[in-house]
């Protein structure tokens, strides 16, 4: 590449030869409002060149360098620009509809309100891009890397997104109609109010997703991942005027999840708690034959309290393993045991110590239980076959042992809060140690605690 800058007539005077500007040193050349389409500027150094209003449609700038360039308003269309560098680049109102700008780098580029219709974009590099109010109708953005961008209010309908990865991005209000989003990943994204209609979502990841509002009649949305996606609405209307508004769960029939058990404790919990209470989950799961199916999830610890994540096939085995965890409990065992009490019928305690749950037996009339056959017992009857004396007691999950290292922790005297909530997030269990304390199940249930701040808060607080 020649080192020697050019002036802006030399330039202008090689255009009236038609000369090519092939690999020429164009850093910070004022090129505002200078036709060039057709150009070829293949490999040229334009960083932090002024090209606003220029008239680039067609022009052959592949591996250029735009590295903030100023580029508003400048006419782009049909363009080549693959493997372009043009990180930082100003293209506020520019239009590169049907340009190629594949493999490009425009991380942190500013494209508001630009028209990228039917622009090839694959495998470009967008990354916390603004791209507020764009027009990508029949954009090509498959396996582009969108991860943090902007794209409130942007156009994309029947854009090919295969692919991408638009993690974190914002998508409020955008219009995403007829979108193809096979197998692309928003994780902690936002479309509140994003127009899906008619979108396929066949294996997107919208784990963690804020779907308020989001407009999602006729989707298509096989093995889509929705862990803790929340909603406090969507649109099912056939034409997005909210006539139908709905609940997420019933938008995604089936596929939301699995039932999960929390159980928050006020305060730090030890290593050791954590180690006893992981090892008396894990002795419970070999022994438990019908309802082993329990198992960890998440441990979280915050400032100020803790959370325990399980999930299960069924609330069912989820109650019935959380009889056993009330024995070894402490404080909110017997708020646990009568919350269990209320779903699936009268808990007796067969020793009278150290709390409930682990010598308890459930009575074979459940009362609000949808499955009878689940819980007819806190003890499946392949359980009853190892137990010391035939009472459903699962011998060692209370042992002193066990209760001497939690108690040394605190953990017996902590504050607690426990829940069961159905795969399509509505509390099937609830109870607290403390009338106070009110738990926030996962995102999308309004009731919980709030780990961020490590603090229990009220029902009427909401995830933003």
């Amino acid at each position: 590449m020649s080192q020697a800058q050019m002036s802006r007539s030399d330039i202008l005077g090689r255009l009236a030869h038609r000369e090519s500007l092939r690999g020429l040193n164009l850093m910070r050349a004022d090129l505002a409002e200078v036709s060039m389409a057709g150009v070829d500027l293949t490999g040229a150094n334009l960083r932090m060149a002024d090209i606003s209003r220029a008239d680039l449609a067609e022009a052959r700038l592949t591996n250029s360098h735009l590295s903030g360039a100023i580029l508003r308003e400048a006419n782009m269309v049909g363009a080549n620009l693959v493997e372009a560098n043009m990180i930082g680049v100003s293209l506020q109102d520019s239009d590169l509809s049907r340009a190629d700008v594949s493999g490009a780098d425009l991380t942190g580029a500013n494209l508001e309100r630009a028209h990228l219709v039917g622009t090839y974009l694959v495998g470009a590099f967008l990354n916390e891009t603004t791209l507020e109010a764009a027009d990508l109708s029949g954009a090509y953005v498959r396996m582009a890397q969108l991860a943090g961008s902007n794209l409130v209010a942007a156009q994309l309908d029947g854009a090919d997104l295969t692919q991408a990865d638009l993690s974190g991005a914002h998508l409020d209000r955008a219009s995403m109609v007829g979108a193809k989003l096979v197998g692309a990943t928003l994780v902690g994204g936002s479309l509140a109010g994003c127009d899906l209609r008619d979108a396929d979502l066949t294996g997107a990841d919208l784990s963690g997703c804020n779907l308020t509002g989001t407009k999602l009649h006729g989707i298509k949305f096989t093995a889509v991942k929705l862990d803790d996606a929340w909603a406090e609405w969507v649109d099912l209307s056939d034409d997005g005027n909210q006539t139908h508004r709905s609940t997420l769960e019933q938008a995604f029939t089936n596929i939301i999840g699995k039932p999960i058990a929390q159980i928050l404790i006020e305060g730090h919990v030890s290593e050791d708690a954590w180690g006893e209470l992981v090892t008396h989950l894990s002795e419970y799961r070999t022994k438990a034959l019908a309802h082993g199916d329990v198992r960890l999830r998440a441990i979280q610890q915050g400032v100020a309290t803790a959370v325990l994540y399980l999930e299960g096939d069924r609330e069912s085995s989820l109650a019935t393993y959380l009889v056993h965890f009330a024995s070894i409990a402490g404080k909110g065992s017997a708020e646990l045991v009568a919350s269990l009490q209320s779903v699936v019928g009268p808990i007796a305690s067969a020793n009278g110590s150290q709390g409930f749950g682990a010598d308890a037996d459930l009575e074979t009339d459940p009362l609000q239980l949808e499955d009878r056959t689940e819980l007819d017992s806190a003890y499946p009857p392949g359980l009853a076959r190892e137990t010391e004396n035939g009472n459903g007691h699962v011998p060692g999950l209370a042992s002193p042992a066990r209760i001497e290292a939690l108690s040394r922790g605190g953990f017996l005297s902590s504050e607690k809060g426990f829940a069961i909530i159905t795969g399509d997030r509505r509390v099937w269990l609830e109870a607290v140690s403390l009338e106070s304390l009110t738990l926030r199940p996962p995102p999308g249930v309004v009731c919980g605690v709030d780990l961020v701040h490590g603090h229990f808060v009220g029902g009427n607080s909401r995830r933003r």
